[in-house]
């Protein structure tokens, strides 16, 4: 079968390759999935090809004095950071072909699911995982809309309704307001009653946001972002923010925050650090969190990680975590794919199509 690899770490263009890998087998268990699309999102060129997601890692304070190769994504060592060579890809929608032993593994024989957080990554024609690891998909759901019906749809709806449990007339504050995950947190917004502040780096982009249902957008190439959330909430700050950049915007959104706020960091697009006073916290009683979807699903039982991805497919059904398809390429096409999803700009979804 075809597979993209890469042996070491570095930009994806340079490390990839398309190689000739035999076919996984199932064990107790597990499902072959024969693969039909998966996207290229930027954590898997940054973090997994690039290695962030491995020095990231390296720093928790369970995996403090281990080699590289005893690494472990979460503190009880179950689950551990394979190293190169590997294959990337967090997401992507196939069909079960062939299970393991068990009866959860042969429900799954025939249906399209999604496989997320394989210990092998999706850019491959097949993969196998754990049976608990593919989430079958919900009708109506078109393959390509379900190669992206995990990441972002299921953050967004985690961190809105299960984490911050936003509620009608809540404030949410968010950077990379024009991102596809920023676009759905707006449109829950305007389903669920609460106002959303998206600030963006260029203007051109206010006027789109505004169209989509965003209460407010704050250009801060421009604007000054305290000034625009004070006039906003008449001095009262934000309850709940949320930001995938961290550096000096997210030090930037702390003092935002209002009595009890809550900044939910959830990525790190910029490697630059966090920034601010002690007393921006202690003041306002309000804090920082972190959010990592694959420790949080974790730690979630079987039935709770269905009844979430089931809410979230309904809210893919119904528009407002829908994802916009820019572009879909064949495998044998990645590094076409590669430079059109670095592209700065370039807004939507670019897929890998896997096989036929």
């Amino acid at each position: 079968m075809k597979a993209l690899v890469f042996d070491h770490y570095g930009k994806a263009e340079d490390v990839l390759q398309l190689q000739d890998l035999p076919e996984p087998e199932p064990a107790a268990g597990e499902v072959k999935v024969k693969m039909l699309y998966s996207p290229l999102n930027p954590s898997d060129l940054v973090n997994t090809i690039e290695g962030r997601y491995r020095d990231a890692i390296g720093k928790a304070i369970w995996n403090y004095g281990k080699a590289e190769a005893d690494y472990s994504v979460d503190p009880a060592g179950e689950r551990r950071l394979i190293p190169p060579p590997q294959v990337p890809g967090l997401e992507g929608v196939g069909v079960v072909v062939q299970a393991g032993s068990g009866l959860y593994p042969r429900l799954l024989l025939g249906k399209r699911v999604a496989v997320v957080g394989a210990k092998r990554g999706n850019w491959q024609e097949y993969n196998v995982v754990d049976a608990r690891q593919a989430l079958p998909i919900k009708k109506g759901i078109s393959d390509e809309q379900a190669a992206v019906s995990f990441v972002n749809p299921v953050t967004a709806y985690i961190m809105i309704c299960e984490v911050l449990r936003c509620r009608r007339g809540d404030v949410v504050l968010q950077s990379a307001g024009n991102s596809e995950l920023g676009k759905m947190i707006i449109r829950l917004g305007k389903r669920m009653g609460f106002q959303t502040i998206s600030i963006v780096r260029d203007q051109a982009q206010a006027a789109p946001l505004h169209a989509l249902g965003a209460d407010h957008v704050i250009d801060i190439t421009t604007e000054n972002l305290m000034d625009r959330v004070h006039a906003i909430t008449r001095g009262q700050g934000v309850r709940h923010a949320l930001d995938p950049i961290a550096g000096t915007l997210a030090s930037q959104m702390i003092p935002c925050l209002g009595p009890q706020g809550r900044l939910l960091v959830y990525g790190t697009l910029s490697a630059a650090p966090l920034q601010f006073s002690s007393r921006d916290l202690m003041t306002p009683l309000s804090s920082v969190e972190g959010f990592f979807l694959t420790n949080w699903m974790a730690r979630q039982p079987l039935l709770k990680k269905l009844s979430i991805t089931r809410k979230a497919a309904s809210l893919v059904l119904s528009g407002e975590l829908k994802s916009h398809i820019r572009k879909i390429y064949p495998l044998a096409q990645f590094r076409d794919a590669l430079q059109d999803v670095q592209q700065s700009g370039n807004q939507g979804k670019i897929l890998l199509k896997l096989g036929e």
